[in-house]
């Protein structure tokens, strides 16, 4: 992704014009746009890397088969997060991954890399309804608005919930004698 709203919002407005006019190679831009934030998205709410390449691939081919009802109006892509949401917590109902993936690759100094793996594990013991949030908003940037239209619930729902799951972390990380900046 290039990193500009402004020329992201209008590749994707391209790129679902031509999708909705039946050119079904268009699903390869959108895909270029969004792939990395779903596939992020996923693995933070399943912690398992083959779940979330399941789950980012089923997002696209859900994109795909409802091509022609697209619209370029700006809503895509809290409906793509919403897709991609709802196929998480379906796989989560399927079976429990609240363990650390062993596939998990982390960079960084042992420290940093052991940090990493305890904040990981914290963030998996919160419940859903505090850990999507949190994905969201604070690993995804999401903007409230958005994350609440993702999540069918109010803004200040989920402004509930951040300020709940931030509370829970933080107390789960203090339990585990992990002191953040």
């Amino acid at each position: 992704m290039s990193g500009n709203l402004t020329d992201d919002s209008a590749a994707e407005r391209r790129w679902l014009t031509a999708l909705a006019n039946g050119d079904q190679s268009a699903i390869g831009g959108i895909y270029e746009l969004y792939s990395e934030k779903i596939f992020r998205f996923a693995y933070r709410m399943l912690g398992n890397r083959t779940d979330a390449e399941d789950a980012t691939a089923e997002t696209f081919l859900r994109v795909l088969k409802h091509s022609r009802d697209l619209r370029a109006d700006g809503a895509f892509r809290t409906w793509l997060f919403r897709i991609a949401r709802n196929l998480c917590v379906d796989r989560m109902r399927q079976h429990k991954l609240l363990e650390l993936p062993h596939d998990a690759h982390y960079s960084g100094t042992e420290d940093k890399t052991a940090l990493k793996v305890t904040v990981h594990q914290a963030l998996d013991e919160l419940p859903i309804e505090y850990r999507e949030p949190l994905i969201l908003c604070d690993l995804e940037d999401i903007s409230a608005k958005e994350a609440a239209e993702v999540l069918n619930i109010t803004v200040p729902a989920l402004k509930s919930r951040l300020y709940r799951g931030r509370r829970a972390l933080r107390d789960r990380l203090t339990e585990k004698k992990v002191h953040l900046k």
